[in-house]
Order: structure tokens, then sequence, then C-alpha cells
């Protein structure tokens, strides 16, 4: 938390960004973290500033029996949003978090950090370094909603 009121853990490229195109389009977005409810809202807040929090429906992990990898934050937060899980996007950073995402009926973009960038992501549906920010954007909103439109038939 000092890290973060002091700006010296900044948020990460992209994410400002991908959160006002979901807003701006009426899409329900939701922060779902294993920390406590108070120490995620204080990072939204600060982080995202609080016009954004505001519109954040924030789960934490004091919430839920089990913690990621178990799904129960995302079973919650669908539930809680009125929402089918198979149309939700989930933006994760960690295994357990792809694992969790996956396990709730989840698409589910891994950005990479410097402390996951060498775990297993192959059940991701997309992978990549960041969101970014143009003009290094790895992706948008719209690339978020094609991941719901592909239905794999076997």
């Amino acid at each position: 938390m000092a890290l973060i009121e002091k700006k010296l853990l900044p948020l990460r490229p992209g994410v400002a960004k991908l959160i006002d195109q979901a807003l701006a389009k009426g899409v329900k977005v939701a922060v779902c973290s294993t920390s406590n409810e108070k120490a995620v809202s204080a990072i939204v807040s600060c982080l995202l500033g609080p016009d954004r929090a505001e519109k954040i429906t924030i789960f934490a992990g004091d919430v839920v029996p089990r913690k990621k990898p178990d799904p129960a934050i995302y079973v919650l937060a669908a539930t809680t949003l009125g929402v089918e899980p198979s149309s939700c996007v989930v933006v994760e950073d960690s295994a357990i978090g792809l694992a969790a995402a996956k396990a709730a009926g989840m698409k589910c973009i891994v950005t990479k950090s410097g402390y996951t960038a060498e775990e297993d992501f192959v059940n991701a549906d997309a992978v990549f370094d960041c969101i970014g920010d143009p003009p290094e954007e790895r992706f948008d909103l719209a690339f978020c909603g094609s991941l719901l439109e592909k239905q794999y038939i076997s």
C-alpha cells in the first residue's frame, strides 16, 4: 500500500484504457482479487482514480471460502453482476488466476508480469506481456469481445 500511495508502483500500461473502453460501452467491470477488500479498494481507487473506482465492483478474497485457483471469486462476480460466466473475459497475470477463470467457465487473457513470466499459461485464450497503451497496444475491448464470439465444436 505504501508503494502505491507514493506512486512507486504504477498502473500497468493499458489497464486504464481498457477499463475506460469497457465502461464507455456499458460493460460491467469488476476486480476479483485474493487480497482483502480494504486493500483492493484502496489500490483500485489510488491507481484508477475515484471516478473509475466507483463504477467498478470489487470482489475480494475475504468474501469467498476458498481463494484462487478455486473459481469461487469469479462465480460470485458473475452471479452478483447478473452475467453468464461464458460471457465474461478475465484479464489475469498468474497461472492460479487463469485456472480459477477457466474453472468458472470464462475466457481468460493473461498479461504476464515479472513475477509470473515463467508460469504455464497453455490454457489461456491469449497471452500478452501487457495490455499496452497506443501505439504499443497489444489488445483492446474489441479483441476481448472477439474471444466471446469464438465457439469451437468438436
